[in-house]
């Protein structure tokens, strides 16, 4: 078998949200879809995308003592994304998101997000590291 690649231990299930919704309605989509990152929409096509993780929600709302209802996702989001080839070798995936001190990465394919990857997920689906 050859080396795994990002595709091979990527989040394929999405889960979207726009940028203007407020923290509370984010993190009730959370809860229902079972997810613990959302994807941020692009505004247009000239824009990025972001993501809004429990630990963004936990840092710079709850932290900061914010009401979740008064604060917008655009206002603690990280953004913008690293991003990685569905076609990179985890091993390499693994070390760049360490070198940038993140946790998760949007997969690209086409220039198309097609997925997510995080150090969790490499670590608990990844073969033979």
């Amino acid at each position: 078998m050859g080396k795994q690649v990002v595709r091979d231990v990527m989040m394929t299930d999405l889960h979207k949200v726009d940028g203007l919704v407020c923290v509370t309605d984010a993190l009730e989509k959370m809860k229902k879809e079972d997810v613990h990152i959302l994807l941020v929409d692009k505004r247009d096509e000239y824009d990025v995308y972001g993501i809004l993780t429990l630990r963004d929600i936990a840092r710079k709302a709850i932290a900061e003592q914010r009401k979740l209802k008064d604060v917008h996702v655009y206002e603690i989001m990280s953004k913008p994304v690293l991003s990685v080839s569905a076609n990179m070798p985890i091993t390499y995936a693994a070390r760049l998101l360490t070198n940038f001190n993140v946790a998760w990465a949007t997969v690209e394919e086409d220039l198309k997000v097609v997925g997510m990857i995080s150090l969790n997920g490499i670590v608990l689906f990844g073969d033979d590291l």
